[in-house]
């Protein structure tokens, strides 16, 4: 005999009132349930936290001694598309610079985590844009970096983070007399202009490094913004 609970409280019944199936149901309910949080739980502590895209030398670095990490966590949860995308960025090196590439290798992979980043997680605007470089330094077939960058300011319009590097890469892979790119290009300086004026300076760099007519079209936005702004970019002259 046991209580067992009933709409006047609890009272005496028989083992009748819980039968072998439900009780059965319920270990197995439990048994899954554990063995979920298990799966979740490993894989976090597994990460590395703060694995972001990689703008600089020091930043690529130090995301490549995690990478062991960060592919052994995405490997364990399987269908997280921000421990696909961690993956990625510590093995993409710096795609958008002169730079030694990752090797071989890290290159393949870093595409084939990137993929399923953007499957999982297909609204990581961080994703699509090192997708987006690294197709277009590569030369990686299949793939179109404009549109993956277009993709990139879809999903992630007001990412602060995003901005510079953005424009950076737009500057290289994308058609400025196409007038959505134009717009698209223009609204990342405008809001790094008057969000994060602290990048006035990287955006410089990144203008000296432009091409003419890409000069031109960075001049005839920053124009309408910050007239005391172009002044600056003016004098930093030819790269």
């Amino acid at each position: 005999m046991e209580r067992f609970w009933s709409d006047k409280g609890f009272s005496v019944g028989s083992d009748k009132a819980f039968p072998v199936w439900l009780r059965a149901g319920l270990v197995a309910f439990s048994l899954v349930l554990t063995a979920q949080a298990v799966w979740i739980l490993s894989a976090e502590f597994q990460h590395p936290h703060g694995i972001r895209v990689p703008v600089e030398q020091q930043a690529s670095t130090e995301a490549a001694l995690h990478h062991a990490q960060a592919k052994r966590a995405a490997k364990l949860a399987v269908v997280r598309g921000d421990l696909w995308a961690e993956s990625a960025f510590t093995s993409s090196g710096l795609p958008w610079t002169g730079q030694a590439a990752s090797s071989p290798a890290a290159i393949d992979e870093a595409r084939v985590h990137l993929e399923r980043a953007l499957q999982f997680s297909p609204h990581r605007g961080d994703v699509w844009l090192l997708l987006a470089a690294m197709a277009d330094r590569y030369d990686w077939k299949g793939y179109t970096p404009s549109s993956l960058l277009k993709m990139s300011h879809y999903t992630a319009p007001n990412e602060p983070a995003l901005f510079l590097l953005r424009i950076k890469v737009s500057l290289h892979v994308a058609p400025i007399q196409d007038p959505e790119f134009a717009d698209l290009i223009g609204r990342d300086i405008r809001l790094l202009i008057t969000r994060t004026p602290a990048q006035k300076p990287a955006l410089a760099a990144v203008y000296k490094a432009a091409s003419g007519p890409n000069k031109q079209f960075v001049e005839r936005v920053v124009s309408a913004i910050d007239p005391a702004y172009l002044a600056d970019l003016l004098r930093t002259g030819p790269q």
